[in-house]
């Protein structure tokens, strides 16, 4: 039987074909994304492990934790006088103290901005050093500066060339050096700037104190030992850390901004996947229908019904072992062309050597081939079935059986129960993922009994067009498994790029419209970096605020604070000016009680912890540890929402909490009697000193807020475009098999006088209905949940529903262009048989 089923799959190699390169795209996908996470978080590791090479030990000022939401947090700076005292504990060899900071650079007037950070640093020698000179010398004056050498080509950066650094002061510089990381000529996506240690402590204005100190070990001393002397010598108020340590802190810190990415990827993978395995089924299911003959001959012949479940399960398995070879090898591409796209939409991945490892080889055949045995197991049972007697009659269309349909009919009330639930009655959000499945799972087993209606009311204006687009429609009528099978493929797809569309534009529009109901400034600066923690030096309020034509300016800082296990942020405000420029509504309470150093919050979060005025909130924060906030006020969600965060502070009570001095936005009100134009002239000169310092007006403002839902969005459609490819060879599919099963029908109808322009346009009619079905039920589901969706959200803050129909129709115009090109080839084979032949085959 192994033999028999080798030369039968190599005997219907062109049957198997596409749903052999189906399978192929959905490992090619997986194993790709697993490839640049796994590049990704190796590359990540690397780059901090040598940003801490030959330094045993870090000291730094102690902080309750390390980072939040990705981004490490700010420490008090160190002591003058602190280095001398490591030095003095037995068993210290050498420390260096260590000054680091943010210091944009200026070539030739321009500021040179990249999308990560801009570093100011103070030279460190090696071996302590991770920095090492390319070309040129060290900084040895306070007026020199080595830079990287990545930026230095990319701008045109010479040795004696002048460039001005803008740290907390500015500074103009000589290039005396340019420097390499490691094995690279600079740090990814960032600007590097190297200078004396005098010269960071002035530009940053840190006096005589310093960031960290590095230190390094006595021969024969450990580095644990060491750690335990200098952390009784300094107290608790110091953090002794190995450099391995810190250096997995900060990959893990990295990791977590791109761990968003990785489960985007693997749910698109996943969504592929599950595509492919709707192809493969159907495609299995036909060639079994095809061969009923053949497979009865082989029961009369003497094989039992296990051998030919194993024979057609043994076709599957070779079937899976060919695709998840080629997909192992496309993944590596793939892994490129993906990190690729992720810049392109803003979301810059670390560059270097891709990685395999031996679980994603094993993760790429099991994949492979579990999806495809899987998917064949059921059309491989139906093949087992088959009696001998079979052989002598003709093969009959399966039907639908009740026990089908009840199942079909239970899972779907199962999903409108579970929707139910989390609108009308509270429950978790999440619990719509479980009803989009049970709704999926409802479509495909009721898809048989429900396409034949559905295809000939969506058929109407086809079968309007002419006796092909009748024929077309009732052949797609006469095949509802097959049918529904094909088009539920190509509608999950389509609903995913729906619900995506309709939730990033509900979303959107629902930032937009709390923004404008709550902000009344006539002017936002902010940040053109978009920076989670703002990146607005606080000269630039100090500016702004002084003009004459500015009436009124209130800024806001961001920063993070520990919620047991999770992470939360929060925003600090002027209470004095901000009602000036905002129109804020409080059901208790209100903002000037924040000067007495308690908190706000939102009227959901006050409602699902059980708060009320004069309670107190626990909050940890990195710098001081666990405080305890009295509640002041609570603010109307939606007014929360344009704030940015659920929780509100005085700038007084963040600069007892945080370290951080960087504004995020800048509100501003014009003075009475100043036109618009004369207002802007003047803070845009009043911004000159400060480059990345933006002048925003409302749609500009709200734009950066959502630019993170337009890169999210663009990218995970872009990538969904891979299932929808998938589903459509499906379609290809489908109807190249089924060309074989109905040559007796096409040759009777070219007898009777159909000519071949009029069958390939029958052949391509069907392709379109079948797109056309799965775009109205792939819009309608994605429609659907999104607004679910975007309603269940709405408990916590006002959400708006808004369907970007245009978009919509895009989608549903090109599933239609793209249904009609996948009949191309099935309908030009049918148009090619002979007559006489096909009238001829059994």
């Amino acid at each position: 039987m192994w033999r028999v089923t080798l030369r039968t799959t190599l005997a219907r190699r062109a049957r198997l074909a596409l749903t052999l390169l189906a399978v192929v795209l959905g490992v090619t996908f997986a194993t790709g994304s697993l490839i640049l996470t796994d590049t990704s978080g190796r590359l990540l590791d690397d780059q901090f492990r040598t940003a801490t090479a030959g330094v045993d030990l870090t000291v730094r000022d102690a902080v309750a934790f390390d980072s939040a939401m990705g981004v490490e947090v700010t420490r008090d700076p160190l002591p003058a006088k602190l280095p001398e005292r490591i030095a003095a504990v037995p068993g210290v060899a050498s420390v260096r103290p260590q000054v680091r900071g943010q210091g944009l650079l200026e070539v030739d007037g321009t500021a040179v901005v990249p999308s990560g950070p801009s570093v100011l640093a103070s030279w460190v020698p090696p071996p302590l050093g991770a920095f090492t000179i390319r070309s040129g010398r060290p900084p040895a004056a306070d007026d020199e500066v080595v830079i990287d050498e990545d930026t230095a080509r990319a701008h045109r950066i010479g040795l004696g060339d002048t460039v001005t650094v803008r740290a907390t002061d500015t500074g103009r510089l000589r290039v005396v050096g340019l420097a390499g990381f490691g094995a690279r000529g600079g740090l990814p996506n960032s600007t590097i700037a190297l200078v004396t240690l005098p010269s960071a402590q002035r530009l940053l204005r840190l006096g005589s104190t310093v960031s960290e100190v590095a230190v390094v070990a006595a021969p024969g001393v450990a580095p644990e030992e060491l750690r335990d002397r200098i952390s009784v010598e300094l107290g608790a108020g110091y953090e002794v850390t190995p450099s391995r340590d810190i250096a997995a802190a900060g990959a893990a810190a990295a990791r977590d901004q791109l761990g968003w990415l990785q489960l985007v990827l693997l749910a698109l993978a996943a969504a592929a996947l599950l595509v492919g395995a709707f192809l493969i089924a159907n495609t299995f299911s036909i060639v079994i229908t095809q061969r009923t003959r053949e497979l009865a001959l082989l029961r009369a012949a003497g094989a039992t019904g296990g051998q030919v479940l194993r024979s057609v399960l043994g076709e599957a398995l070779l079937v899976g072992l060919a695709a998840s070879t080629a997909g192992l090898g496309l993944g590596v591409a793939a892994a490129t062309g993906i990190r690729n796209l992720a810049g392109a939409f803003g979301v810059p991945l670390p560059e270097g050597g891709l990685v395999l490892t031996a679980r994603t080889v094993l993760v790429a055949f099991a994949v492979g081939v579990v999806v495809t045995v899987g998917s064949a197991v059921g059309p491989a049972r139906r093949a087992a079935a088959v009696a001998p007697v079979a052989a002598l009659r003709d093969a009959t269309a399966a039907r639908t059986g009740r026990l089908r349909v009840v199942a079909g009919a239970l899972a779907a009330v199962a999903a409108l129960a579970a929707t139910t639930a989390v609108l009308a009655a509270g429950a978790p959000v999440p619990l719509l993922g479980v009803a989009a499945l049970g709704a999926v799972g409802g479509l495909a087993l009721l898809g048989p009994a429900i396409t034949p209606i559905l295809v000939r009311l969506i058929g109407r204006p086809l079968a309007a067009a002419g006796v092909t687009g009748r024929l077309a429609n009732e052949s797609a009528a006469r095949t509802p498994r097959r049918t529904a099978a094909t088009a539920l493929a190509l509608a999950l797809g389509l609903a995913l790029i729906s619900f995506m569309a309709v939730l990033g534009t509900s979303v959107k529009s629902s930032v937009r419209q709390s923004y404008a109901e709550v902000i009344t400034a006539d002017h936002v600066v902010e940040s053109a970096r978009n920076e989670m923690l703002g990146g607005l030096s606080p000269a630039v309020y100090d500016r702004v605020s002084r003009l004459p034509e500015v009436a009124v300016a209130s800024r806001l800082r961001y920063g993070h604070w520990r919620d047991g296990d999770a992470t939360q942020a929060l925003t600090a405000v002027d209470p004095t000016t901000l009602p000036r420029v905002t129109s804020l509504h409080f059901t208790a309470g209100n903002l000037a009680a924040l000067d007495g150093g308690g908190i706000v919050l939102a009227e959901h979060v006050a409602r699902d912890r059980g708060l009320a005025v004069g309670d107190e909130l626990p909050m940890t924060f990195s710098r001081t540890g666990t405080r305890s906030l009295p509640v002041v006020g609570l603010l109307r969600d939606g007014d929360a929402r344009a704030l940015s965060t659920d929780y509100l502070i005085s700038l007084d009570t963040f600069a007892r909490l945080y370290s951080e001095e960087m504004d995020a936005s800048v509100l501003i009100r014009t003075a009475d009697g100043t036109g618009r134009a004369a207002a802007e002239r003047a803070i845009k000169a009043a911004l000159a000193e400060t480059p990345t310092a933006q002048l925003r007006d409302q749609a500009a403002a709200v734009a950066g807020r959502t630019q993170m839902i337009d890169q999210v969005l663009g990218l995970v459609t872009v990538l969904l475009m891979l299932a929808v490819l998938i589903a459509l060879l499906g379609i290809t599919n489908t109807l190249a098999l089924s060309i074989t099963e109905r040559t007796a029908e096409i040759g009777l109808l070219r007898a009777v006088g159909m000519t071949r322009r009029q069958l390939r346009w029958m052949i391509r009619g069907e392709a379109v209905l079948v797109a056309a079905l799965a775009s109205v039920l792939g819009i309608l589901l994605g429609v659907g949940f999104a607004a679910a969706t975007v309603r269940a959200l709405g408990r916590d803050a006002p959400t708006v529903l808004a369907v970007p129909a245009g978009r919509l129709l895009l989608v549903l115009a090109v599933a239609l262009a793209a249904g009609l090109l996948a009949g191309l080839l099935p309908a030009r084979r049918a148009a090619r048989l002979d007559v006489l032949a096909a009238i001829g085959t059994p």
